[in-house]
C-alpha cells in the first residue's frame, strides 16, 4: 500500500480537504483521511491532489505540456478540470474513470501558480 499526503485534495471545486492523505492500493485509491499525526511510510508530496475523471485530467496534462493552457491560479484548473465536456456530457462518462492528479508550485494559500505547473498522475482508477 501506498500512503500520500497533501495540502489539499479536491473531490470538486468547493469539496476539498486541507491536509489530506490518500492510501492506494495497487492502482486504487482505497481511503482516504485526514492527516492528524505523522504516519510512517506517508509520503508528502505537498501542493494539491485533484480527483477526476481520467479524460478530463488527460486533456488537462496534454493542454499543460503544449502550453495551450496556462492557468494562474488554481481555480483556473478547477474550472477547466470539472468543466471539461469529458466529463459532464454523457459519451464522455463511459469508460472514463476516476483518476488522481497531483499538481505542485502552487502557493496554497492564496491558489496562484508559482512556477509552471508539472502536472502529474498518480493512480487509475478510483473506487
Amino acid at each position: 500500500m501506498r500512503r500520500v499526503a497533501a495540502n489539499k485534495v479536491y473531490f470538486s471545486p468547493s469539496n476539498y480537504y486541507r491536509n489530506h492523505i490518500l492510501e492506494i492500493y495497487g492502482k486504487k485509491v482505497v481511503n482516504h483521511y485526514e492527516l492528524k499525526d505523522e504516519l510512517e511510510l506517508t509520503e508528502w508530496l505537498g501542493g494539491i491532489i485533484i480527483i477526476a475523471g481520467e479524460k478530463a485530467i488527460a486533456q488537462f496534462v496534454d493542454d499543460i505540456k503544449q502550453a495551450t493552457f496556462l492557468p494562474s491560479h488554481i481555480d483556473e484548473i478547477l474550472h477547466y478540470i470539472y468543466t471539461s465536456p469529458k466529463t459532464t456530457s454523457e459519451e464522455g462518462n463511459v469508460g472514463n474513470q476516476m483518476m488522481a492528479l497531483h499538481i505542485s508550485g502552487i502557493d496554497i494559500s492564496t491558489g496562484k501558480i508559482l512556477d509552471k505547473t508539472t502536472p502529474l498522475p498518480l493512480v487509475s482508477p478510483i473506487l
